[in-house]
């Protein structure tokens, strides 16, 4: 990719990620990555937790409704997203210094993914509310929550990684 190209596109995600991440910055000023990274992490765990406590909301109607054999998955999806908002707003020893121009590009990239995954996360906790009553479709649902959750869990450690270069 030219370098014009790049650097646009570098810039279109940083516009992207400063509409849903207020302060962000994009790590552009060298003074600013750790407010940048901390605002950042901030902002995924309270996306994180709040896609939790939907869950949790789920998981009481089914206890309610007594589809049991759901609760279990819908817990454990409700935990992990919960262990990953702990895991992003805790920085890794590395992110304890100011990180390189290379660091800052590879993390920026992948906080651009982690949004997106975010959105195909509420999506599908949504879909998981509207159909928790109709147990193929919600099924489905818990199994892409499963691999959302995986992603999600990647992302966070492909990001703490990008971050040590």
């Amino acid at each position: 990719m030219p370098r014009t190209r790049q650097k646009l596109a570098t810039l279109d995600a940083v516009e992207e990620i400063a509409r849903r991440v207020p302060g962000y910055k994009g790590y552009q000023e060298l003074s600013q990555r750790r407010d940048d990274d901390r605002r950042f992490r901030s902002s995924i765990a309270e996306h994180l937790a709040g896609e939790a406590h939907r869950l949790e909301r789920i998981e009481s109607h089914q206890f309610r409704d007594d589809f049991s054999d759901l609760l279990e998955e819908v817990d454990a999806g409700a935990r992990k997203l919960e262990f990953l908002a702990d895991a992003i707003a805790m920085p890794s020893p590395a992110q304890k210094t100011t990180f390189s121009d290379e660091a800052a590009d590879g993390a920026g990239a992948i906080d651009r993914q982690i949004l997106d995954e975010l959105d195909r996360l509420h999506r599908v906790v949504h879909e998981l509310e509207k159909a928790y009553v109709h147990d193929e479709r919600f099924e489905m649902n818990l199994a892409e929550l499963r691999g959302l959750t995986e992603s999600i869990a990647d992302l966070i450690e492909q990001r703490n990684e990008a971050l040590t270069r």
